[in-house]
């Protein structure tokens, strides 16, 4: 691998796995305050929101694969 392909790698795993920790934790929340479970919600909605518009821009990273053996990711 080159230092630009471990560089994505990193990038988006890391994004994966602070949206894993975010919808976790939105979970958690659900059966908390409504008031926790809007911030967690809108804190997703901005990151989901921001790589949105990376993608637009072109800045994205490309898509993880799809199919049966593919991890879901909400």
């Amino acid at each position: 691998m080159t230092d630009e392909s471990d560089a994505a790698f990193n990038t988006m795993a890391s994004r994966l796995i602070r949206r894993e920790a975010l919808r976790l934790a939105a979970l958690d929340l659900s059966t908390a305050t409504p008031l926790g479970l809007e911030n967690a919600l809108a804190q997703i909605s901005n990151e989901v929101t921001a790589e949105a518009l990376e993608a637009k821009e072109g800045r994205a990273l490309p898509e993880p694969a799809k199919g049966p053996s593919a991890p879901l990711i909400p």
